[in-house]
């Protein structure tokens, strides 16, 4: 897929995302500042991303998994400090909600403080639901 709008392009062709650039991105969040090169690589290799481009550099990032057929979760949406307050964030989760593999599913999401953001897209706050388990469980 691939979406252009006011000089932006989002873009699923993981081919062409920088792992120094998503690291890079992931050092400055507060959920994901230790993660690793090796790591992030992973992910993208894993995943299904999303890569908002400027000019050809990246300035924005997101990845989904899901089982393609009950749900899907979206993960580490970033929008580059220099490049925010352009509604490039909303684009991104528009792509991300309207995306055939993904239609009719369930998307799940974690987040500290862009509430606002996705409760226009229909998200609503489960937080008594939602659990969590530490990769080093005995």
């Amino acid at each position: 897929m691939k979406r252009e709008f006011e000089g932006y392009t989002i873009n699923t062709d993981k081919s062409l995302v920088s792992v120094d650039r998503v690291k890079n991105f992931l050092s400055d969040s507060y959920w994901a500042s230790d993660r690793s090169k090796e790591l992030i690589e992973k992910t993208i290799i894993n995943s299904f991303c999303y890569s908002v481009y400027h000019d050809n550099e990246l300035v924005g990032f997101a990845w989904v998994v899901s089982d393609y057929a009950t749900m899907f979760w979206t993960n580490d949406v970033y929008i580059d400090k220099s490049h925010r307050g352009k509604g490039l964030g909303k684009k991104l989760i528009g792509c991300i909600t309207e995306t055939p593999e993904f239609k009719n599913l369930r998307e799940i999401l974690v987040t500290k403080d862009a509430h606002g953001l996705y409760e226009q897209f229909g998200f609503e706050r489960v937080e008594s639901r939602f659990m969590t388990r530490t990769k080093e469980f005995a």
